[in-house]
């Protein structure tokens, strides 16, 4: 970089100079007023001094744009004399400067500003002539974490179905968005056997912590107890010793066979061994989705074990776009059917119908607390429609 200063009667006189020598893309760095001239300090006039610097690579970058025939070239940012030598470096590299994470996060700021903006523009328009109550069933929706995009096609549909004058009763505007909102969760589908199939296999899997052993549990005590069905446990959870020695407890108390297996041999043998029970249930180790090496040795596994029925477990306590992800992560085993857990843990269920509204899976059942075998439930489109609306009382 050179810096030079340069001494003239005026400011432009001082710019003017230091421009025809230095070039257009010389920085300011300082400015001052001296005086100057005189005999023993008398009789001075006053004049301006400018410090001027000219990053030679400037110029490199400048006509390197040229050979390259960059149309439109990044303008070079004129610094004022509180911007020194940080603003001679942003000048002298433009394109570097754009490459900064403060920059970028600017940029995605103002993108979702943006879309922001246009999402409430639309959802402005769209509520247009929309009657108070539908408005009113429509943020119910929303603060139970119903997306705006469902929240939206529910809501007009209500208002389609509302006569024209609006003149309705409001409990009667109640069943019209209880009856509305059931159609968008009638694919339930808990499991089934049929008595002339036997040893139909059941796997369960699911990231870690969403509580499938208890499921498991939940699911082999009413099929024991409630439908008088054969009932066996396959285990592949051995990383965590807790779990097959709960399993093996569950197994004991409600009087089922039970195998720990750690090999795909071993599995094969299982399943074989207990071909003759009603249902076969495999507990497969929880594994994190975003893990290719344990997602494939589940994988390999549940290839092996040829299940007729994959179903995901996953907890009501994620949000809608983590539930979205962790599915198409474990859909690799073609997933047939989903439950979700922890209900009892969950301020609103809202990602529940976003989830099913998105991958189109069956639900096949909910988990609703720790008891064995109580806290299990099959989804029933009106209670769900309820929960989906909990924050009013009237419904």
């Amino acid at each position: 970089m050179r810096i030079k200063k340069y001494v003239a009667n005026d400011f432009q006189e001082a710019i003017k100079r230091a421009k025809k020598e230095m070039g257009q893309d010389a920085i300011i760095l300082h400015t001052r007023h001296i005086r100057k001239g005189g005999i023993l300090g008398l009789f001075t006039r006053p004049q301006v001094e400018i410090t001027v610097a000219m990053d030679d690579t400037l110029q490199v970058d400048r006509d390197r744009y040229r050979n390259n025939s960059i149309p439109n070239p990044a303008p070079v940012i004129p610094a004022s004399s509180k911007n020194t030598v940080k603003m001679a470096e942003t000048a002298a590299s433009v394109e570097p400067m754009l490459q900064e994470p403060e920059v970028v996060q600017e940029i995605q700021k103002m993108k979702d500003i943006m879309s922001d903006i246009k999402s409430k523009m639309f959802e402005v328009e769209s509520m247009k002539g929309v009657s108070e109550q539908v408005e009113s069933f429509y943020n119910l929706l929303i603060s139970n974490n119903v997306s705006k995009d469902i929240a939206l096609k529910i809501a007009s549909n209500v208002e389609s179905r509302l006569p024209a004058n609006k003149d309705v009763d409001q409990n009667w505007v109640r069943e019209v968005c209880l009856h509305t909102l059931q159609e968008y969760i009638t694919d339930i589908k808990p499991i089934k056997t049929e008595a002339e199939k036997k040893g139909k296999v059941v796997a369960m899997i699911g990231p870690t912590g969403v509580g499938k052993t208890t499921t498991i549990a939940k699911l082999a005590a009413n099929l024991t107890f409630l439908e008088g069905k054969e009932v066996a446990l396959i285990t592949l959870d051995t990383y965590r010793i807790s779990a097959a020695d709960q399993l093996r407890t569950f197994a004991e108390i409600i009087g089922i066979p039970i195998r720990v297996v750690f090999t795909p041999n071993d599995l094969l043998d299982a399943i074989e061994e207990f071909r003759d029970k009603d249902v076969i249930f495999i507990d497969t180790a929880g594994r994190s989705p975003f893990n290719d090496e344990h997602m494939e040795e589940l994988n390999q596994f549940v290839n092996i074990a040829q299940p007729d029925e994959t179903i995901l477990v996953m907890s009501v306590t994620t949000s809608s776009s983590n539930l979205i992800s962790i599915f198409e992560r474990f859909n690799i085993m073609k997933i047939d059917k989903l439950i979700f857990t922890k209900l009892d843990e969950a301020d609103n269920y809202g990602q529940i119908l976003n989830t099913i509204h998105e991958i189109k899976i069956p639900v096949a059942y909910f988990a609703t607390g720790q008891n064995v075998p109580d806290d299990i439930e099959v989804p029933e489109p009106l209670g769900f429609a309820r929960m989906l609306l909990r924050k009013d009382e009237t419904l």
